[in-house]
């Protein structure tokens, strides 16, 4: 057999040249414990470099290629920013701007460090969470985010609290690279409601790297919600790792509405008995690549969860949803089931899934399907018989497909929030190809 190597791009990583050039001058350099984290790190994306096509997590999704140019390090901003508020419904507002912690409402029971201010003095539970997860060769950006951090928040949650991370990126000079970490750490038996929100505009592409980090005490509960709705010639990626303790719960509801290239990289690690997770995602674009790419580890017995992901894609759009479930050795009784749906609404659209599961453990009940394809003719005739008008039945099969997949993950005024700005998505399904 003849083995084929692919020698890897000679040319220079600017995301290494960069940690090469300013590590020294990064927030929180000279602590030992995050100096070391940042190495490793390092280490960890140097393993990728910019992700490829080559890299098998990444064969839908080429990064490397996206990418205009060479980007800037992002810097903080001094200017106007216009208001907005894409859900106007929390207790807590902290306004990122640029990857920085730019401005901040909080409530009782909510501890907040700015990880762009890290000194001497850094608070016990972010020393002893930062980096963690999150930024291991499995996640290159994600070890990007945290090796050259210069923004984030770190929240340690004590009690019951809505809170909205409120991610803003005004028009750059030229194109910007932001690197930024969301630690959020909830204590034992609290409750929070997370809204998270991405929005920019801009001539210049600008590349949102997010690495997140959620750590669920037992009994602890969080429902997440989160919009990713930018600027046609944005790059987003956010990897999110998240650890559950026991009978800790984690329901969230993604919506990708906008982007040149948005990927959402999630693993879930169920870490005790009764730890349970519920990950529904809604993506609607009519150019563009949407890539949600989920890891659901049933690292011990009796953990469940669901996952469903319902695609609308039109014009040459694309979506990409890959799930891996994996029951390690001796979790028994654990629980799983993935779904992935998608409509494709013009001859040029394209939907892969890419469902797995690996499974070291009898007694469990693991499974998964997908469905691609146009609408249901049938039930479009069936309206148009009733004297409803085609685009309107289009709509509403539309919008049917898609509730099926947010109802029941956010309250009545963040569920019609959402829909307001999907029905915006929709509309600019029946453009013009470009």
């Amino acid at each position: 057999m003849t083995a084929l190597a692919f020698k890897r791009d000679s040319k220079p990583d600017f995301v290494q040249e960069d940690f090469a050039r300013n590590r020294a001058d990064l927030p929180g350099a000279g602590l030992a414990w995050l100096d070391a984290r940042r190495r490793a790190a390092m280490d960890a994306f140097a393993a990728t470099g910019v992700p490829t096509r080559r890299v098998e997590a990444w064969k839908y999704t080429d990064l490397a290629n996206a990418l205009d140019s060479e980007l800037e390090p992002a810097t903080p901003f001094h200017g106007t920013l216009a208001e907005g508020d894409a859900f106007a419904a929390s207790d807590a507002h902290l306004l990122m701007v640029n990857g920085f912690l730019h401005r901040t409402r909080a409530v009782n029971g909510l501890d907040i460090a700015d990880l762009g201010a890290l000194a001497g003095n850094v608070p016990d539970w972010v020393k002893e969470n930062l980096g963690l997860l999150a930024a291991g060769r499995d996640s290159p950006l994600g070890a990007a985010s945290l090796a050259l951090m210069r923004g984030g928040v770190a929240v340690r949650v004590r009690q019951r609290a809505t809170l909205h991370l409120d991610f803003l990126t005004p028009p750059p000079e030229r194109g910007a690279v932001s690197h930024c970490r969301v630690l959020l750490v909830l204590e034992e038996g609290t409750h929070l409601s997370l809204l998270e929100s991405y929005r920019g505009e801009g001539a210049h592409q600008t590349l949102t790297n997010i690495g997140m980090e959620l750590v669920l005490k037992p009994g602890a509960r969080l429902e997440h919600v989160r919009l990713q709705a930018e600027a046609s010639n944005a790059l987003h990626v956010t990897s999110l790792g998240a650890r559950l303790e026991r009978d800790a719960e984690y329901h969230a509801l993604y919506a990708a509405l906008g982007a040149q290239l948005s990927r959402l990289d999630v693993n879930v690690r169920l870490d005790a008995p009764g730890a349970h997770a519920k990950l529904h995602n809604v993506a609607v674009l009519n150019a563009g690549i949407a890539d949600v790419t989920t890891v659901m580890d049933h690292a011990t017995p009796h953990t469940t969860s669901r996952q469903l992901f319902k695609s609308v894609v039109g014009g040459r759009g694309r979506s990409v949803n890959q799930g891996r479930v994996l029951v390690r050795e001796g979790a028994v009784k654990s629980d799983s089931h993935q779904l992935f749906k998608a409509l494709l609404l013009s001859p040029r659209a394209e939907a892969d899934a890419k469902p797995e599961l690996e499974i070291f453990a009898d007694d469990v009940v693991c499974g998964h399907g997908t469905a691609i394809g146009s609408l249901d003719q049938d039930a479009l005739f069936y309206l148009r018989s009733r004297g409803i008008a085609e685009d309107e039945a289009k709509g509403l099969l539309i919008r049917a497909f898609l509730e099926d997949a947010i109802e029941g993950l956010a309250d009545e005024t963040v569920h019609d929030a959402l829909w307001r700005h999907i029905d915006r998505s929709l509309a600019s399904l029946g453009a013009s190809e470009p």
